[in-house]
């Protein structure tokens, strides 16, 4: 039976007009990789047809020349976004180079020489070289495998005017209250969003190659474990253990700044070791800090707002709040072409709503400590049928609670004006099969996906394929104009960079 008091918020908010008005902003960025035809990453350059990956709004690259970023606009309805972000997709393998095929995984293909891994090279001028000393920070820190992990960030935020419904006030500090309590309220939820978007329980060996692993053998080339939803989010995947050590609860907008500004100022004695400067004096870390700029520190939600020029991200929290909320510890779902779904995209929104009108109260130190507990045993167990995690101090197993959540987004769902895709996107959800074991092994399995998806969006065509191409040829134009600078300017602008934060 649903929560009495989360029907009585939603009978409130409804009498109030909310779910009358209610208009939701959302935006995608992907990252996936580009390969050769035999599935490994491409050593080729970011192709100039697909435009400047430092100028170009819609298509960039993630930490590799050959992890291809795609970035929607903002749209207010499901079906919008959708067909945008499947037109950047046919857009980008209709522009890549010959031969070469799109990952459909998060993990990535087999690694056959690390070395050969090329990290985004951008433009010789003081923010392309920023952007590629950051990489190179990645890379010394954590290795360049690890970052080549891919994922679906999600961005969420509230129109206006919706936003005002629920907050009472157009004030910004009351704004940032409310997109901090579904920030807490998310991550105290986010084992079930693990449970439900998980798709990545199987790794080529290549992956943990020379790492320490609690990973079985499944085949000669993969390894796994069987009751895991998200290895991709595990110590293996996307993480770092040294921000674990930042506990940040989102209690306050200015409690997680000054962590942050910590994290990138306070130097951290591993990152120390390393060094800014390489045996070449080349810088290849921007600071020695927990993390080098904001952008490193990895977490499931982060608070942001949009950039505006000269501004950083931590200046434009500082000084302006809280514009929306990226989600970003969701797996590529391979059983659709671009990632994600669209009953996934609705299902999303449906948790945000959940978390939003739930009552949030503040993390103490001992509910973090439990939410970083029910994290991990789904991450790496969540599909036995006897694992417990603890909700509200009570132990529970994980399919229990998992029909309570269930219930309640149902209850959240008959509130909204597009209730009918709501159920139908829990229907999807709870009907996945994408986890069942492939008879191939890993690698030869993405090559074949591979083949077939690119197969379709070769010979598939779109409305917005004039608009992304004109996007890419400005980006250019853009690029062209920007000043080059000295190597010295370059220099002096990435050692400069975090003096003023």
């Amino acid at each position: 039976m649903a929560d009495e008091n989360l029907k009585s918020r939603l009978e409130n908010l409804k009498k109030s007009g909310f779910f009358d008005d209610l208009i939701i902003r959302k935006g995608i960025e992907k990252e996936f990789f580009r390969t050769d035809n035999k599935g490994f990453i491409s050593e080729k350059s970011h192709p100039q047809s697909l435009g400047s990956a430092l100028t170009n709004r819609l298509i960039t690259t993630d930490f590799a020349e050959a992890q291809v970023e795609l970035v929607t606009p903002v749209f207010e309805n499901t079906e919008s976004l959708y067909d945008f972000l499947l037109s950047l997709h046919i857009f980008v393998a209709k522009n890549i180079h010959k031969d070469e095929l799109l990952w459909p995984f998060s993990m990535p293909p087999k690694i056959q020489d690390e070395s050969k891994i090329n990290i985004g090279y951008y433009h010789k001028s003081n923010i392309g070289l920023l952007k590629h000393v950051y990489r190179r920070g990645l890379k010394v820190r954590y290795g360049a495998t690890m970052q080549c992990v891919s994922g679906m960030h999600y961005n969420f935020s509230l129109h206006p005017r919706s936003l005002n419904n629920i907050v009472g006030s157009n004030d910004q500090k009351e704004i940032d209250e409310t997109y901090l309590s579904l920030i807490r309220n998310f991550k105290r939820n986010f084992w079930y969003v693990l449970l439900e978007f998980g798709q990545t329980n199987v790794v080529d060996k290549s992956f943990v190659n020379n790492r320490d692993n609690n990973l079985s053998i499944l085949n000669n080339s993969d390894l796994y474990l069987a009751n895991a939803t998200s290895l991709r989010m595990s110590e293996i995947g996307y993480q770092s253990s040294a921000q674990k050590n930042l506990q940040i609860k989102y209690n306050s907008l200015d409690g997680f700044l000054k962590k942050i500004k910590n994290a990138i100022t306070l130097p951290f004695e591993d990152f120390n070791k390393i060094g800014l400067l390489d045996e070449h004096n080349e810088y290849h870390q921007i600071s020695d800090g927990i993390i080098q700029i904001e952008n490193e520190y990895y977490d499931s939600i982060r608070p942001k707002r949009s950039a505006l020029k000269g501004m950083r991200p931590y200046d434009l929290l500082k000084r302006y709040g809280i514009e929306y909320l990226e989600v970003r510890g969701i797996d590529l779902f391979p059983g659709d072409i671009t990632g994600i779904s669209k009953h996934h995209i609705n299902f999303i929104d449906l948790i945000m709503i959940h978390s939003l009108v739930s009552p949030s109260p503040k993390i103490s130190e001992e509910e973090k400590k439990c939410i970083d507990s029910n994290d991990n045993k789904v991450i790496y167990n969540g599909m036995d049928i006897n694992e417990e995690i603890i909700i509200n101090n009570k132990k529970i197993k994980i399919q229990e609670q998992r029909a309570i959540m269930l219930n309640e987004l149902k209850l959240v769902a008959t509130y909204l004006k597009n209730k009918n895709e709501m159920h139908d996107a829990i229907n999807f959800i709870m009907n996945d099969i994408t986890r069942e074991m492939s008879e191939q092994t890993f690698h030869d399995n993405g090559v074949c996906q591979a083949k077939e998806n690119i197969k379709h969006l070769q010979s598939s065509d779109s409305i917005d394929l004039d608009r992304i191409r004109e996007e890419a040829e400005l980006s250019l134009n853009k690029l062209e104009k920007m000043k080059k600078n000295s190597k010295d300017e370059m220099n002096e602008y990435v050692k400069n960079y975090n003096s003023k934060l």
